[in-house]
């Protein structure tokens, strides 16, 4: 008897990290259902957020606006949102699903808000918009974050081999992937926050290069350490690693870049903090016995920085791209994904990496469109 061929879904993934260097977009061919789908990118479009990155800057660093520029900063995003989704798809595509991150302008757990409307998005494609997907787990008794591990067990789990996730954002966090043929994988997952990463590169390549981020890490890479910043950097990161939490607002330790750029010329700053966030991730990783180290986001285009990370570890790392991933679109892929196991009614967190009960709760808020485009499906 013939066993009836798993279902496919067309499922729009967009994100935008805490760095804000764009809106990420990633087509996704999901096949199957729950724990068991495969997703596969077909197309992944960067698209950039113009001048709402300053407002959204100015909001994730809590500076004061009314209720009005919150609204219309929301929608604004929402309908750049849906411009992007449009360079993705083209006019015929039919999406079955779109998930959306949103911008997360504060994370203090219990209190989070990634910000977004979701309702251009849904009158324009006519399928659910999943979105707010933090917010169940935070309810729980968690910390909402790190929320991908589960979509990278979907992505880059393997039969045979343990390996670590690195994802170079805003933040650096990491999944720990056991081998597929393990007793109970899903139980063994870890992920957790390491420390500021593109946050703080991104700072000393504005403060002292006058240019948005270190290009593909040149500056570091013609700069040398500096050993006692290095090691006051590595004491912050340390000191955030000890708390067990989740990292979000505040963290980005700007502090340490307005106190260093004084005295340190631009390219030493910049190999500076390429050393301490690369000691920090080393560290971090030699705490689990990993065969495999796969390296993806923003950060991994800074070549002095993944070279780093990779003389830190005793295990060579490669980028995602040689999975099928590129290191952009990792991101993206994922909050498809996780909105696939939403729509599956399958608990996107775990309680193990982000402490909420368990079990985890379903997750997603979900803006439905009425109408045929969508009821006729």
């Amino acid at each position: 008897m013939k066993s009836k061929p798993r279902p496919k879904r067309l499922v729009i993934g967009v994100m935008t990290g805490t760095s804000l260097d764009g809106i990420d977009v990633a087509t996704a061919m999901i096949q199957g259902q729950g724990l068991e789908m495969r997703a596969k990118l077909l197309r992944h479009v960067t698209a950039d957020l113009g001048p709402l990155r300053d407002e959204l800057h100015r909001a994730a660093q809590q500076e004061p606006m009314t209720a009005g520029q919150f609204a219309g900063l929301a929608l604004a995003l929402g309908e750049r949102y849906a411009d992007a989704i449009g360079e993705a798809v083209g006019p015929t595509n039919r999406n079955d699903l779109i998930a959306v991150h949103g911008q997360t302008i504060v994370h203090r757990p219990p209190v989070s808000w990634q910000l977004i409307n979701p309702a251009p998005i849904a009158a324009r494609f006519g399928c659910p918009v999943v979105f707010d997907l933090r917010q169940a787990d935070i309810a729980a008794g968690g910390q909402g974050a790190p929320i991908t591990p589960i979509a990278d067990w979907i992505m880059f789990r393997d039969a045979e081999h343990r390996r670590a996730i690195v994802n170079l954002g805003g933040f650096c966090n990491v999944t720990i992937l056991p081998a597929r043929r393990s007793g109970k994988p899903l139980e063994q997952i870890r992920g957790f926050d390491i420390c500021a990463c593109n946050l703080v590169l991104d700072a000393v390549a504005r403060q002292t290069l006058g240019t948005p981020y270190d290009q593909g890490g040149g500056a570091a890479q013609c700069g040398a350490p500096h050993a006692e910043a290095v090691q006051d950097l590595s004491a912050t990161f340390r000191r955030q690693r000890s708390e067990h939490r989740s990292l979000g607002t505040e963290d980005e330790a700007s502090d340490w870049v307005a106190q260093h750029k004084i005295r340190i010329p631009p390219n030493d700053l910049a190999a500076t903090a390429v050393e301490a966030v690369s000691e920090c991730i080393g560290a971090a990783i030699a705490e689990h016995d990993v065969d495999q180290i796969i390296i993806a986001g923003g950060g991994a285009h800074n070549r002095a920085l993944v070279a780093a990370i990779d003389r830190q570890c005793h295990t060579p790392a490669r980028l995602s791209d040689a999975l099928g991933v590129p290191i952009q679109a990792r991101e993206a892929l994922a909050i498809a994904v996780l909105g696939a196991l939403c729509a599956d009614g399958i608990p996107i967190t775990l309680p193990q990496v982000t402490g909420c009960t368990d079990p985890a709760p379903v997750a997603g808020m979900w803006c439905l469109p009425k109408g045929p485009a969508w009821a006729s499906r």
